[in-house]
């Protein structure tokens, strides 16, 4: 069941966009916390990774959109969110969001998952948390190697 106009039931609200996998661990790793989630994809089969309770009550809500476009965070609530997440598998679509939710939607924490690790540095410097399986395996290889 799709929730569009539910409101969440965490005092700390959370906007992802993408719900592959990882998003949608994350989401559920929130919600098991106490947060608020609306997760966004462009596929309504996405949102099979998500537990049926957790949509059903609201916990997590769920809405078929484009994380890129205005209109569609709006219905993902992004202007109440205290964090903005672009998990999708698409570097060049993650920071396109992450850019409209910090610049636009000025959403105090904005979360964006690179793999380019050039791209993670420039969006570092932009004060969004730039993330990315590479530069965090490769940084766990070393210090596992450094003893």
């Amino acid at each position: 069941m799709l929730q569009t106009d539910r409101t969440t039931v965490g005092d700390r609200k959370v906007t992802i966009m993408g719900c592959g996998g990882l998003a949608a661990s994350v989401a559920i790793t929130l919600s098991d916390q106490g947060y608020g989630i609306h997760i966004l994809d462009l596929r309504i089969d996405s949102f099979n990774h998500l537990p049926p309770g957790k949509t059903q009550s609201g916990e997590i809500v769920p809405i078929v959109g484009d994380g890129t476009l205005q209109q569609d965070l709006l219905k993902a609530a992004v202007e109440e969110a205290d964090v903005f997440m672009a998990l999708s598998d698409s570097d060049t679509r993650n920071a396109l969001a992450a850019q409209v939710a910090s610049n636009i939607f000025r959403v105090p924490t904005v979360i964006c998952r690179l793999e380019n690790p050039i791209m993670q540095k420039v969006y570092a410097g932009l004060g969004i948390v730039a993330l990315g399986a590479t530069t965090l395996v490769a940084e766990n290889a070393v210090k596992a190697a450094s003893g």
